[in-house]
């Protein structure tokens, strides 16, 4: 998946949603091991907000 599909969570390591959420599918329930596993928040730190809101998301969904 790329472009508007796809968008782009980390602009400093070139993270993409589907990478995000392919690391949430995996197990990694916190912003922490997302991040570990992607390469998110590495630079900046700016993204790491949207991973958490993104996990947040995630564990809402599979609740309902």
């Amino acid at each position: 998946m790329s472009g508007s599909d796809d968008p782009l969570i980390c602009l400093c390591a070139r993270v993409h949603e589907s990478e995000i959420m392919a690391a949430i599918g995996a197990g990694h329930r916190d912003a922490a091991a997302v991040c570990d596993e992607t390469g998110a928040g590495s630079g900046c730190g700016g993204c790491v907000a949207e991973v958490e809101d993104l996990i947040a998301w995630t564990d809402s969904a599979t609740r309902a």
